[in-house]
């Protein structure tokens, strides 16, 4: 059976709480946590997760930073970055990265089930 988890992380409160409530009513189970440090420590638990949705600028770690960590540990979970204002450079180094999919806060929640639903079919 195809997963349903979705890895979100978030530092804002609001924010995190408002994509766990939307995923939740979409069907999809969420785990959420405010930093990378957080996230990292519990994601050997369950690496066969539908996706990650992580914040660019976390309190101890940029959301590049750990898309590279997970890269470094040889785990593949489709990854979107949430980034809080166009910024060229980091659109750019994701790319670069391999991150294909950001989306600009505030967030259009359609466009984010749109991406995770496309994942789960």
């Amino acid at each position: 059976m195809e997963s349903t988890l979705v890895y979100v992380v978030d530092a804002d409160p609001a924010i995190r709480d408002s994509l766990t409530t939307l995923l939740d009513l979409n069907g999809y189970e969420v785990r959420a946590f405010a930093t990378g440090e957080s996230f990292l420590a519990t994601l050997h638990e369950d690496t066969d997760a539908l996706c990650i949705v992580c914040e660019a600028q976390l309190p101890d770690a940029s959301g590049l930073e750990i898309y590279r960590q997970l890269a470094r540990l040889k785990i593949d979970i489709p990854f979107a970055l949430l980034i809080s204002r166009r910024n060229d450079s980091i659109v750019a180094t994701a790319r670069q990265c391999g991150i294909s999919w950001l989306f600009l806060k505030p967030l259009v929640y359609r466009h984010l089930l749109d991406f995770v639903g496309d994942l789960s079919v």
